[in-house]
């Protein structure tokens, strides 16, 4: 082979060698813009969409958080705090009005049924995700939880969490590993039960 073939092919090479690698880091990058993009669900969405939003930002905050299903009893969420404080978890999001006491009523009742399992012997405490006037800018919404759903929280220690507000600690935290960040958002949500929970000022 001359010189000059050799050495073109080299280049090539080279080259091909690259391509492999910026595909490599180009899915690298992908699965992490998907996973970016997911918090964004905490905003408009509801459903499923919204509940793995939820997930994906509790785990942010150090949570272990899934999905429950054993055939009989199906959660939204089962939530783990590394304090070992368990929580269920309901999401529901609203097109064009605030939360109201139905979705506060399943909640209670997944509560109960939770506790029933022969496994657990503690109760749980509940966490409602709401995402309330989805279709709306955040910033021109009215208020997430209807009255009877605020008074009920406060009668039964649930907890209401508006998924805009727990959008901004998760996107804060997900860019800033500030591990007293965390443990305070954590606690504001264990103190703030029977509440609209407050998440600390960023």
């Amino acid at each position: 082979m001359l010189k000059a073939s050799s050495s073109i092919k080299k280049k090539i090479d080279n080259n091909d060698l690259k391509i492999q690698e910026n595909n490599a880091n180009n899915e690298i990058l992908f699965d992490q813009l998907v996973k970016a993009e997911v918090l964004n669900d905490l905003l408009f969405e509801t459903g499923k969409p919204l509940e793995n939003a939820v997930i994906h930002a509790l785990k942010i905050l150090d949570f272990q958080a899934e999905n429950f299903d054993d055939g009989t009893l199906e959660l939204d969420q089962v939530i783990l705090s590394p304090e070992g404080i368990r929580y269920i978890g309901e999401c529901e999001g609203k097109e064009n009005k605030a939360i109201d006491i139905t979705k506060f009523r399943q909640l209670s009742d997944a509560l109960n049924e939770d506790f029933e399992r022969e496994e657990i012997n503690t109760k749980a405490f509940g966490l409602l995700f709401g995402n309330p006037y989805r279709l709306q800018e955040p910033s021109t919404r009215g208020e997430s939880f209807t009255p009877k759903c605020v008074s009920g929280a406060a009668r039964e220690k649930i907890g209401l969490i508006e998924t805009v507000q727990l959008y901004k600690e998760a996107k804060y935290l997900s860019e800033d590993k500030n591990e007293k960040f965390k443990k305070k958002c954590r606690e504001a949500i264990f103190e703030g039960l029977g509440n609209v929970i407050k998440f600390p000022d960023l």
